[in-house]
C-alpha cells in the first residue's frame, strides 16, 4: 500500500519573518510611492492622461432637438474678422464668444428664428428661450450670475440683452451691432455698431459701455477736448447730435474712433478702455460718467492678457523698441532687448510674468502647463457615440464630419462633447495641468 505524505508544516519563526518582511514591503510602498521616479519614488507622480482615462464621468446631458445646434449665426466682432474655433479656447472674457458657457450651459440656435441659453442648475437645465437668433452669448467671467446675449432682430438689426441669472430677469436691453463682450473683471458690458458714413468717409465705430450693476444713467459722449492731446480725427462726432438717430438712442457712455482693418480695442476693468491700429493708440478712462483719453500716441498696441499691455514702437537709430503697461494705468516700462520676439497678437493668449500659452499648446518663453492630452482622448472615446448619431439623424454628418466636437473647460475641471444627436458635460481626469490652470485663470 503507497502512503501519502502528510501536510507541510512551516516552523513559526518563518511565518513570523514573512509576514515581517512583507509588512516592511507595505510601508516601503506606501512612503515611497507618491514620490517620482527622479527622487526616488518607486513611480511618477503622475501617469500620462491617456493611460488613466478608461472612461469619463457624466455630469450632465442635453439631448438636442433636431434643427437645434450649439452654433452662432451672424457673430462678427470688429476687431476678430478670422474666424473663431466654435469650442472657443481657455474661455477668457477677451476671446470671442463660444456657444459652450464656462461649465454652466448652452447657446443653440434652432428653425425658425428661434433659440435659447440651457444652463445647469441645481441638478435640472434651465431654459432663456429668445424669438431671434443668437449671435453672442457669454456669462460674466467674476460670477456667473450675468448672462449677456445678442440676437439678430432684422436684416442688419440687432440687440444686446443683459439677463440676472437664474432669475432670467432683463436688467436691460440695447440697440447694438451682431457682437458683445464683458470687461476683463466682469463689471461692465461693451456694446456698439458702425455708424454710417457718406462718400469717401472713414469707418467710424460707436461704443458704449454700460454696468452690470446699477443703472446705466444718461448717455454721453466723449468730447475729445483734453488738453495736450490732439484734436478728434476729421469726421468723428464729439456732440450728441452729430451722431446717427441710432448712436443717439445708444444708452451708456459712449465713444466714437476712427477704424481702420486691423483696429482692435480691449476693455480690460469697467473704466478702462483700449484702442490700436495702425493710426496709433489711445487709452480711455471713464471719468464721471464720460470717456477722457489718458494717453495716446504712435506705435502698435496689443495686449498681453490678463496682465498687462503691450506697445511696439520706433526708437532712436532706426531701431524698434517695446514696453509694457498694467492694464488699469498708462505706465510704461521698457522691455530687454534680449527679450525674444513677442507672439503675433491672438486673443487665445493667456500671458503670465515670465511666458505665455494658449488652448492648443503653443507656448512663448516658459510656461508652467504640461502637454494637454485629454482632449484627443476625449475624441477617441466618444467616436463610437457620434457613429451612432449618425445613423440616427442625417444631419450630423454636416454638422459635425470629422466626429465628436470636444470644448474643454479646464479652469472649472469639465469639457463639452458633442456628439450629434447630444451634448454632454463630462469631468477632467483631476491632471496636473488642470489644477495649474484652475490657479491661473479663475
Amino acid at each position: 500500500m503507497i502512503q501519502r505524505p502528510g501536510p507541510l508544516v512551516l516552523p513559526q519563526r518563518y511565518i513570523i519573518a514573512s509576514l515581517f518582511i512583507a509588512a516592511m514591503l507595505l510601508l516601503f510602498a506606501v512612503v515611497q510611492a507618491p514620490r517620482p521616479v527622479s527622487a526616488g519614488g518607486v513611480t511618477a507622480v503622475e501617469s500620462p492622461a491617456v493611460m488613466n482615462l478608461g472612461g469619463f464621468e457624466s455630469l450632465a446631458e442635453f439631448r438636442l432637438v433636431d434643427g437645434w445646434v450649439p452654433r452662432f449665426q451672424g457673430t462678427l466682432d470688429p476687431d476678430q474678422p478670422d474666424a473663431w474655433p466654435f469650442e472657443g479656447g481657455f474661455g477668457t472674457p477677451w476671446e470671442p464668444a463660444s456657444p459652450y458657457l464656462a461649465d454652466q450651459g448652452l447657446a443653440l440656435n434652432g428653425p425658425g428664428g428661434r433659440s435659447e441659453v440651457v444652463l445647469w442648475r441645481g441638478l435640472e437645465w434651465r431654459h432663456y428661450r429668445f424669438d431671434a437668433p443668437l449671435c453672442s452669448a457669454r456669462l460674466d467671467p467674476a460670477k456667473g450670475n450675468h448672462l449677456l446675449v445678442t440676437l439678430q432682430m432684422g436684416a442688419a438689426r440687432f440687440e444686446t440683452r443683459l439677463l440676472e441669472v437664474p432669475e432670467g430677469r432683463v436688467l436691460w436691453s440695447a440697440q447694438s451691432g451682431p457682437w458683445s463682450r464683458f470687461s476683463w473683471d466682469g463689471r461692465a458690458v461693451l456694446i456698439g455698431f458702425f455708424e454710417p458714413t457718406e462718400g469717401r468717409a472713414d469707418p467710424r465705430l460707436l461704443l458704449s459701455v454700460l454696468p452690470c450693476e446699477g443703472e446705466p444713467g444718461e448717455p454721453t459722449l466723449a468730447p475729445w477736448d483734453e488738453p495736450g492731446m490732439v484734436a478728434a480725427p476729421r469726421g468723428i462726432a464729439t456732440r450728441p447730435e452729430l451722431l446717427s438717430e441710432d448712436g443717439r438712442d445708444l444708452p451708456g457712455a459712449r465713444v466714437e474712433l476712427p477704424w481702420h482693418p486691423g483696429d482692435r480695442i480691449w476693455l480690460t476693468l469697467a473704466g478702462q478702455l483700449w484702442h490700436g491700429g495702425a493710426q496709433g493708440w489711445t487709452a480711455w478712462n471713464l471719468e464721471d460718467g464720460r470717456w477722457r483719453r489718458r494717453a495716446g500716441g504712435s506705435g502698435v498696441l496689443n495686449a498681453h492678457p490678463p496682465r498687462r499691455m503691450a506697445l511696439t514702437q520706433a526708437g532712436p537709430e532706426d531701431g524698434m523698441i517695446r514696453l509694457t503697461s498694467p492694464v488699469g494705468r498708462v505706465e510704461w516700462t521698457e522691455v530687454a532687448p534680449e527679450v525674444q520676439p513677442w507672439p503675433a497678437w491672438d486673443a487665445a493668449w493667456v500671458w503670465m510674468d515670465n511666458g505665455a500659452f494658449d488652448a492648443w499648446d503653443q507656448r512663448w518663453s516658459e510656461s508652467p502647463l504640461p502637454p494637454e492630452r485629454q482632449r484627443q482622448t476625449l475624441f477617441a472615446s466618444y467616436r463610437s457615440e457620434w457613429r451612432a448619431a449618425q445613423g440616427l439623424r442625417a444631419s450630423v454628418k454636416g454638422w459635425l464630419p470629422r466626429g465628436p466636437e470636444i470644448a474643454l473647460r479646464e479652469s472649472h475641471g469639465t469639457a463639452w462633447v458633442w456628439v450629434g444627436d447630444r451634448v454632454l458635460l463630462v469631468r477632467l481626469v483631476e491632471v496636473e495641468r488642470v489644477r495649474i490652470l484652475r490657479k491661473l485663470l479663475r
